[in-house]
C-alpha cells in the first residue's frame, strides 16, 4: 500500500459514522400506522360544464390517482389507556364494542383471521395458525468443508422467548404425519445445501408444548397486576369434584364461556427413584426421543386420548347451527414428559393462585373439594383483564399437530380431512 494512501485511509475511517448494530436475523415488528385518509369526490369525466381538460385539474384521478386510494383504518383496541391526541392525517384509535370484544375472545375466529400462507406439501392456502413455519439455519462446520444448512421450526415459540428469524422460510400443515412428505418442498429455492433433519417432527412437537408453557407464564404475569373485580371475568378456575363428576357422567361441559378443560393431576413419584420429577420446561434431545418412545403407539400401556370434544350443555344457539363444543385435554397425553407435565401443573396452580388471591373462602369438604380439572374461560369481560386466546390457540395447535383435527371422523372439528394424506400418497 502506498505511504501517501495510508494516512488518508486512516482519516477516512476516523470520520466515518459508527456502524449500525448487526441484525441477528430476528424480526422486530414495527408500530402500525394508519394510512386512512379522506378521499376526494371522484369528478365527472363528461365534458358538460367544463372549460378545460380534466388533466389540468388539481389532484385529478388520472395523473394523481394515489389521492383516491382507499385504506383501511387501524383495528380497534380492547383498551385505550392514554387520551387521544391529534395524529394529523391518521385516524384515531378506537376502543372495541362489547360485541367486538366477544368476537376477539374466540380463538377460532382469531385463527381464521391469521394471514394466509401456502403449505409447500399440499399446495393449499391456509391461515398461518394452521401451519408450521420452517426456516433454514446453518450447521457448524470445520474449515474447508462446504457449509451445510438444515430446516428448523421458526416462530413456533413465543417471540418474547425466541424471536422469529427474518430468513426465507416455508410453511407446512400443522400435522406430524406430513413430515415424511417434506421431500416435496423445493429446498434449493430456500437455500443451497439444505436438508431436512431426521428429528424435525420431535423438535416441532417439543416447541409446541413449550409454547403452551410460555403462554401460561405470560398470562400469569398479565393477571398478577389486575385484580378480579368482576366474577364474570374469571379466566381459570378449578372444578369441584361434583362438577367434574357431572362432566364425566354427561359428557358435556356446562359452561358457556369455556375455552378448554385441562385434566392435569400432580405427577406421581418415579417408581424407580421414588422421587417426584422436577418441573422443567427445557428438555435435552435425548429426553425428547425417550418420551416419544414411551407413547401409546410404542408401548403396551394405553393412555387417554390427547383431547375429546364435548358439547356445551347450555348452548342456546339456533337449531340451524351445530352446537358449540369445547376440547377436554388430558395432561398425561398432552405432555408425555414427566418434567414438562410437572411444569404444566405448576404453571396452572400459579395461575389459579393469582386468580384466587382476593378470595378468602372456608376450607372445602367432600365433593366441594377441588378436582384435577382446570376450566379455562374467555368472554367479552375477560379480555379486559388479559388475552386468554393465545393460550387456547397454543393448545389447539398442539392438538392439530398430534392429528386430532385431521381424523376422518365427523365428531372432529375438521371433517373428512383424510384427503391430505390421500393426495400426498397419489403424488408419490
Amino acid at each position: 500500500m502506498s505511504p501517501r494512501l495510508l494516512p488518508r485511509l486512516l482519516k477516512f475511517l476516523q470520520d466515518a459514522p459508527l456502524p449500525k448494530s448487526q441484525s441477528n436475523g430476528n424480526v422486530r415488528r414495527r408500530k402500525r400506522v394508519s394510512m386512512k385518509k379522506s378521499v376526494p369526490e371522484t369528478p365527472s369525466f363528461t365534458s358538460d360544464g367544463r372549460t378545460r381538460s380534466i388533466l389540468l385539474d388539481d389532484a385529478n384521478p388520472i395523473t394523481e390517482g394515489h389521492f383516491y386510494d382507499r385504506h383501511k383504518s387501524l383495528p380497534p383496541k380492547v383498551h385505550i389507556l392514554r387520551p387521544l391526541h391529534d395524529t394529523g392525517g391518521h385516524d384515531h384509535p378506537r376502543e372495541m364494542t362489547e360485541e367486538e370484544r366477544e368476537w376477539w375472545s374466540s380463538p377460532y375466529l382469531r385463527m381464521l383471521a391469521s394471514p394466509l400462507r401456502e403449505c409447500q406439501v399440499t399446495r393449499k392456502k391456509l391461515p398461518s395458525d394452521f401451519l408450521i413455519r420452517l426456516a433454514p439455519t446453518r450447521l457448524p462446520s470445520s474449515q474447508g468443508v462446504r457449509e451445510q444448512q438444515t430446516l428448523v421450526p421458526d416462530g413456533v415459540e413465543h417471540p418474547k422467548f425466541k424471536p422469529r428469524r427474518s430468513t426465507p422460510a416455508c410453511y407446512i400443515t400443522c400435522w406430524k404425519d406430513i413430515i415424511p412428505y417434506t421431500t416435496r418442498i423445493p429446498l434449493p429455492k430456500l437455500s443451497p445445501n439444505l436438508s431436512v433433519p431426521p428429528l424435525l417432527s420431535l423438535r416441532i412437537g417439543y416447541q409446541l408444548r413449550l409454547r403452551v408453557l410460555q403462554e401460561l407464564e405470560l398470562l400469569t404475569q398479565r393477571l398478577a397486576d389486575r385484580a378480579l373485580d368482576d366474577p364474570t371475568a374469571t379466566v381459570l378456575r378449578r372444578l369441584t369434584r361434583s362438577e367434574w363428576q357431572i362432566v364425566r357422567q354427561t359428557n358435556t361441559i356446562p359452561h358457556k364461556d369455556a375455552l378448554a378443560l385441562l385434566v392435569v393431576p400432580p405427577v406421581n413419584k418415579n417408581p424407580e427413584t421414588k422421587e417426584k420429577p422436577q418441573a422443567s420446561t427445557q428438555l435435552a434431545i435425548m429426553d425428547i426421543v425417550q418420551d416419544d418412545a414411551g407413547r401409546p403407539e410404542h408401548s403396551e400401556q394405553p393412555r387417554p386420548p390427547l383431547s375429546v370434544l364435548h358439547p356445551v350443555a347450555d348452548d342456546t344457539s339456533s337449531s340451524l347451527l351445530p352446537s358449540a363444543q369445547t376440547p377436554l385435554y388430558h395432561g398425561l397425553s398432552l405432555f408425555p414428559s414427566r418434567s414438562q407435565r410437572a411444569a404444566l401443573h405448576k404453571a396452572l396452580c400459579e395461575l389459579l393462585q393469582v386468580e384466587q388471591h382476593t378470595e378468602k373462602s372456608s376450607r372445602a369438604h367432600g365433593d366441594a373439594k377441588g378436582s384435577h380439572a382446570f376450566l379455562l374461560c374467555a368472554n367479552q369481560h375477560t379480555v379486559k383483564r388479559a388475552d386468554v386466546v393465545p393460550l387456547a390457540i397454543a393448545l389447539w395447535r398442539l392438538r392439530m399437530w398430534e392429528g386430532q383435527a385431521y381424523a376422518g371422523e365427523i365428531s372432529y372439528w375438521e371433517v373428512d380431512a383424510e384427503w391430505r394424506l390421500d393426495w400426498a400418497n397419489r403424488m408419490y
